[in-house]
């Protein structure tokens, strides 16, 4: 189809006052010479699932951009889907005030599908702040959270608890050694020595989150203190006893515990 026979069409559509959907069985092809003359215009901006969308209509995303109502069970309506969303369709989410718990999406009344930031972690509505844009993918059983500064905070690994929410602490204490070999038996099991902060909030938490041997000695922590070649230790007799231990090879022998950032 020629773009003059479109041009030629559309001109008798306006004259009569009306305007029409144009439909083709086939492709149509654009073929004028200059690239701004290859363009289809005047298309009203219709967000149905059959329609011809405009160019502004594309760029502004209106059609798939959805306000959900507060809860865990995000349900929006859309006029551009018909059916179930298919693998592929892509959404954006306008959070809705955060509230606890796993996050669903309902989609024209279609699902729950599970909102996911990663293999196998569900979403938690209380760590994505209100009015956050998130953009979601459907993998055909699921949405996916595709901008990652708003994923939830990492697991905490076996073997710790969350001592807030931003770190895990382990829940025993290491056997002593240097502060040198401490370093590295947390760094083997992809974690990090505590710091002196950690270890309080949880040592204040060790009865709720499970923490043993708190305060029967000093532990090693990753933070430095006042003197040179010495780190601080903590935990001895009180959740906030602290004090300077050398930090040199083979000096002393501490028990430790590792962190991990979430």
């Amino acid at each position: 189809m020629m773009l003059r026979t479109i041009t030629s069409f559309c001109c008798g559509v306006l004259a009569m006052g009306t305007i029409a959907q144009l439909s083709s069985d086939k492709p149509v092809m654009l073929t004028a010479p200059f690239p701004e003359a290859r363009q289809v215009t005047g298309l009203p901006p219709l967000h149905e699932p059959d329609a011809a969308l405009s160019a502004a209509v594309e760029r502004n995303g209106a059609y798939r951009v959805a306000s959900p109502a507060p809860g865990n069970l995000w349900a929006v309506t859309l006029d551009a889907l018909s059916s179930a969303p298919p693998a592929g369709t892509h959404l954006v989410l306008i959070a809705p005030s955060p509230t606890a718990g796993d996050v669903d999406v309902l989609v024209n009344g279609h699902g729950p599908y599970p909102l996911l930031a990663g293999v196998d972690a569900r979403v938690d509505g209380i760590d994505v702040p209100e009015g956050t844009a998130l953009s979601v993918v459907m993998d055909g059983t699921s949405f996916h959270v595709l901008n990652g500064n708003v994923f939830p905070r990492r697991p905490c690994p076996a073997g710790t608890a969350p001592v807030d929410r931003n770190s895990c602490i382990e829940l025993d204490e290491h056997p002593a050694t240097d502060f040198f070999s401490a370093i590295l038996t947390c760094g083997d099991l992809g974690l990090r020595l505590c710091g002196w902060a950690e270890f309080i909030s949880g040592c204040r938490q060790a009865t709720e989150l499970g923490l043993l041997q708190t305060t029967n000695n000093w532990e090693w922590t990753n933070d430095a203190s006042n003197e040179d070649d010495c780190v601080r230790v903590v935990g001895a007799g009180s959740c906030l006893s602290s004090g300077n231990s050398f930090a040199s090879v083979g000096n002393v022998d501490r028990p430790f515990r590792c962190c991990y950032t979430r």
